[in-house]
């Protein structure tokens, strides 16, 4: 029986940045630039939205939030270029085989990386949010 969780944890890289590229309207950029412009602080540029944590900017909890927004923004944003460069391009552009217990930690990397952004909200350059 052959096991391929090289594979299996590349294309789970792959399908999570194809999946926010498709989602934000972002073909225009290679992975880990992507990701550096659509997490960091700021606000959203033309045709560069950004993702934000969610909730009524008015609200004291979501003030709070997003007061350390600017560093939870710059931990994504290396949690995202880290893994991109170091599980995703590996993968990639080597034809080692990784054993289960790599792969699976591997893969429990990007789950926690994509439950992260499912709490974000897209924030678009004419300021209107929708909930992702």
């Amino acid at each position: 029986m052959s096991h391929q969780y090289r594979v299996a944890v590349r294309e789970a890289a792959e399908a999570l940045n194809g999946h926010w590229k498709t989602r934000l309207g972002r073909h225009d950029a290679d992975d880990t630039v992507f990701w550096q412009q659509t997490l960091s602080a700021g606000e959203p540029q033309e045709g560069k939205p950004k993702l934000v944590w969610p909730g009524d900017p008015a609200n004291k909890t979501t003030k709070s939030m997003r007061g350390w927004l600017e560093p939870l923004a710059k931990a994504l944003t290396n949690l995202a270029t880290g893994l991109n460069l170091t599980v995703r391009n590996v993968t990639t552009h080597t034809r080692d085989e990784l054993s289960e217990q790599e792969a699976m930690e591997r893969l429990a990397a990007y789950s926690y990386f994509a439950r992260l952004l499912d709490t974000c909200d897209a924030h678009h350059f004419d300021d209107t949010a929708e909930t992702t």
